[in-house]
């Protein structure tokens, strides 16, 4: 993921020349989308591609961070003690840490496409790309808990 974001963080995925390439590929398909259009689908598949990657970094963050721990506990006898089942799923430290990882590449990919003459970099972007961390944490967060109180009453 931090490849993919360095990688659209250059020239090449500017907002200019990804409207160009949405306009060739809506030409291709035969479909007739106005300038303003256009324009609008541009910044929903920009702005939608910032929270779908750094969703997936959070998530990745998490479960690095997670990393083994899971596997040294006994899941069939923590079946039994949710609170034991909870911590395999999920640590406070773990989400925290995850999300503050997130924030710092958020932070630096916009710092780094100020340099470049052609992007523009945008602490909306950041918050965007913060926010969509925690919305994935969250998501997490709801499926553990889910988890952890299903395997309590089977």
């Amino acid at each position: 993921m931090l490849s993919l974001i360095g990688l659209e963080s250059t020239d090449t995925m500017s907002g200019h020349n990804t409207f160009h390439l949405l306009s060739w590929l809506t030409q291709a398909l035969g479909l007739s989308l106005s300038q303003g259009h256009l324009q609008l689908a541009n910044l929903v598949m920009r702005k939608g591609g910032h929270t779908v990657g750094y969703g997936l970094l959070c998530l990745g963050w998490l479960l690095l961070l997670r990393g083994t721990s899971w596997l040294r506990h006994d899941y069939k006898g923590a079946r039994r003690d949710s609170v034991q089942a909870w911590k395999m799923w999920w640590r406070p430290e773990w989400a925290a840490l995850a999300a503050l990882l997130t924030f710092s590449v958020a932070t630096a990919d916009e710092l780094h496409q100020m340099s470049i003459p052609s992007r523009s970099g945008s602490w909306w972007d950041v918050a965007l790309d913060t926010c969509a961390g925690l919305i994935v944490l969250s998501l997490i967060n709801l499926r553990a808990r889910s988890r952890c109180r299903h395997s309590q009453t089977a």
